[in-house]
């Protein structure tokens, strides 16, 4: 049992001086959506973003394969009414943690070229104002856990 919190206790040692080795980058992490059927036209995409270093970043565009279009969306409540609201140059400051998610800020894919099935992937490329892209591997989960998700 010692043995194995030790091992434990090297792994984290390992892994923090790898993160700590990164803390000049942006990091998308957990992106996913899910399944679509044939005729549909737009779906949400997830995801977590860290900024680990000193500045700040803009995501000025975003695109894919899948889809014709792809935007920052925010969801707003006007008077009862949800909307949702396209956002130009999206702000990650320093340090920042953002968390796209359903009910909130997600991505918003418009005219998707194909059907997305469980377990299957894509990629959607973030181009960043400093002149970087980003390629992020999106997983398509099965609609029926959507529930967990989604309130």
């Amino acid at each position: 049992m010692k043995n194995l919190k030790y091992i434990k206790f090297i792994f984290f040692l390992i892994l923090s001086s790898h993160v700590n080795s990164n803390q000049d980058s942006l990091v998308f992490h957990g992106a996913y959506t899910f399944e679509t059927f044939d005729s549909q036209k737009a779906c949400a995409v997830y995801v977590s973003i860290f900024n680990n270093s000193d500045k700040d970043f803009f995501i000025e565009s975003i695109s894919t394969e899948v889809a014709l279009k792809a935007e920052i969306h925010e969801i707003e409540n006007d008077n009862e009414i949800i909307k949702m609201k396209k956002r130009e140059n999206f702000l990650i400051k320093s340090k920042q943690q953002v968390y796209f998610q359903p009910g909130g800020t997600h991505l918003m894919l418009m005219g998707l070229k194909k059907k997305l099935d469980d377990g299957s992937s894509f990629k959607v490329e973030f181009s960043l104002n400093d002149g970087t892209r980003k390629k992020v591997n999106v997983m398509v989960l099965n609609e029926k856990l959507k529930e967990n998700f989604i309130e």
